[in-house]
């Protein structure tokens, strides 16, 4: 029988589909009668789909080294 640490440690590959099907199976059976794993797998769903939300597109390249002289220039000047 699974226990909330195997819930812990698999949950990453468990939410991706990355494991055998007994061991999908046991976790399911164990997410089932825990309620506080329910709870920490559907806080990890919410995260992912926060991060998907939120990460930064880039849509177009920036030369940080230029950006980064600029900056020093800058600085320079108010010295």
């Amino acid at each position: 029988m699974f226990e909330c640490k195997d819930i812990a440690e698999e949950a990453s590959n468990y939410l991706d589909g990355d494991l055998p099907l007994g061991k999908r199976v046991g976790l399911f059976f164990h997410l089932v009668i825990c309620s506080c794993c329910r709870a920490y797998m559907q806080q990890i769903r919410q995260t992912i789909k926060t991060v998907a939300v939120m990460r930064p597109r880039e849509h177009n390249q920036v030369d940080t080294h230029a950006l980064a002289e600029q900056l020093r220039g800058l600085s320079q000047k108010d010295s």
